[in-house]
């Protein structure tokens, strides 16, 4: 079984831990939109859909675990509205390929791990669940930190 975690957004990240705790950590595809407003870019639906394709064949049993976004007071409306159009868009490539998909609130998995709202705390526990992933290296990388602890998360509950 492969467990999928997803820090949705633009500059969010995709994680697959497998079975036997191999690791595969991508950001998330994006394209440009043509005539752009603020948002300048979106998810590339087909681009995640053979990214996923990629690391869970067919055969292969997989679930998902995204991070729950909505929008918060004070966020500039465009941003709202990026992130919840990026994540109808994730949520349409799972619902196509048929995986199931679990939405997480922030507060419930991060609780699972003794987190706070420091993205920094992430990158630390992630790095020490899975010290030999290179993708986590830098400060940036908070976000596929955030995905390697929902797949994390996943395969505690999901089994």
């Amino acid at each position: 079984m492969i467990i999928i975690g997803v820090d949705p957004g633009l500059t969010g990240a995709i994680s697959f831990i497998d079975s036997r705790g191999s690791l595969v950590v991508e950001d998330i595809p994006t394209v440009a939109i043509e005539n752009a407003g603020m948002v300048k870019r979106k998810v590339d639906g087909l681009a995640l859909a053979r990214l996923v394709r990629n690391n869970c064949p067919a055969a292969e049993i997989a679930s998902v675990v995204c991070e729950s976004v909505r929008a918060m007071p004070g966020n500039a409306i465009q941003t709202q509205g990026s992130l919840m159009r990026s994540l109808g868009a994730i949520e349409a490539v799972f619902e196509v390929l048929r995986f199931p998909f679990l939405l997480v609130e922030p507060q419930t998995w991060k609780k699972h791990y003794g987190l706070k709202a420091d993205k920094s705390a992430s990158l630390t526990v992630a790095r020490t669940l899975y010290p030999q992933c290179n993708a986590i290296a830098r400060a940036k990388d908070h976000n596929r930190a955030e995905s390697i602890l929902l797949a994390h998360y996943g395969r505690t509950v999901l089994g």
